[in-house]
């Protein structure tokens, strides 16, 4: 495919994943998308909100930057390491979910070998950290339809799928770190992330009972020619619950990994988090990036990683240790994803 090709896709299927638009088909190329008014203008949105927590609280950026080059190399190297095999989870789970609705044998077309389907997951998230709105998203769908030519609508119902469980499995895991968390220092940080989490829950929970009990009537409500893509999308979605003992257990062990980068990054910085507050911690960062304001949840995961951590650490710690963790969660996968991203529209 083009390198710089992204969501022009010849199946249209509706915004339905939750904080993401699905753009029509023939849609922009990726570096269009990055430089179009919207993404400007959340990256504007991301700056502002970065610049507003430095001058409003007393960090010494200075003190930041000496502390993190002065962490351990091989703690930060597991850290690393902890983060990007969460990406092969990730592909085996994601492939499973479409192997679930017959993706591809009900054309007579392969999907795309295991590797292949990981290296599409680090470029939708790649895509992810570039865009608002979770476009990164659709953007993988996109590419398992050009290359396995199998339905974009169906896919995108397997990414929906995706993200309830998601959602639910990292709720119910934020929930359970908070009984270790709750009840010392700053604890209302804690109590809102909770908020923000049960939110997002209740939200996708009701969604999908909506798309379930009414989806006849909104498929009525739609034009004749989206029809069929609304039903191929609700198949893909209702189809993925299955083998979820087999998902479910992937995904737990996806932000497990996520905990682990979180933990051996402050232990790099010489600081020792109890096991619970490091699962709070990571997995309330994971949840703040599906916020779709601004790419990748720039600066709104460095400002919630930063207010959970000051539960049990000072806040000049915990701006380095979110600042640190960042630079792996968030910078470092956007110089590798470039690199997959070029890589991968050579092959194709």
């Amino acid at each position: 495919m083009g390198g710089t090709a992204i969501l022009e896709q010849r199946e249209t299927a509706p915004a339905v994943l939750p904080a993401t638009a699905v753009p029509e088909e023939a849609e922009l190329s990726l570096a269009h998308r990055v430089f179009n008014p919207h993404t400007l203008v959340s990256l504007a949105a991301a700056v502002a909100i970065i610049v507003f927590l430095l001058t409003r609280f007393d960090i010494d950026l200075r003190t930041t930057w000496d502390e993190i080059k002065a962490s351990d190399p091989w703690l930060l190297a597991g850290a690393v390491v902890a983060f990007y095999l969460s990406f092969p989870l990730r592909g085996v789970r994601w492939l499973a979910l479409m192997r679930n609705v017959n993706l591809g044998t009900d054309r007579g077309v392969n999907l795309p070998p295991l590797r292949q389907v990981v290296l599409i997951v680090l470029l939708g998230w790649f895509a992810n950290c570039l865009v608002p709105a979770r476009l990164g998203d659709a953007y993988r769908a996109y590419l398992v339809k050009r290359g396995a030519g199998v339905s974009f609508s169906r896919t995108v119902g397997t990414i929906l799928a995706e993200r309830v469980i998601d959602v639910v499995v990292l709720f119910s895991l934020l929930l359970a770190a908070a009984i270790g968390v709750v009840g010392g220092r700053n604890t209302g940080t804690a109590v809102g992330l909770l908020a923000v989490g049960l939110g997002f829950v209740l939200v996708l929970v009701a969604g999908l009972a909506v798309l379930y009990r009414f989806g006849g009537r909104l498929e009525r409500l739609l034009p004749t020619r989206l029809r069929p893509k609304f039903v191929s999308m609700q198949e893909g979605t209702f189809q993925s619950f299955q083998q979820v003992p087999w998902v479910v257990a992937l995904t737990v062990a996806i932000w497990l990994l996520e905990a682990a980068r979180l933990y051996l990054a402050a232990s790099a910085l010489g600081i020792t988090l109890e096991l619970p507050h490091a699962l709070f911690v990571a997995l309330a960062g994971s949840l703040l990036t599906t916020v779709p304001f601004t790419p990748g949840g720039l600066g709104i995961v460095e400002a919630g990683l930063a207010g959970a951590l000051v539960i049990a650490v000072p806040l000049q710690t915990a701006v380095s240790i979110a600042i640190l963790d960042r630079l792996i969660s968030y910078w470092s996968l956007i110089g590798t994803g470039l690199l997959a991203f070029v890589a991968f529209g050579r092959r194709r």
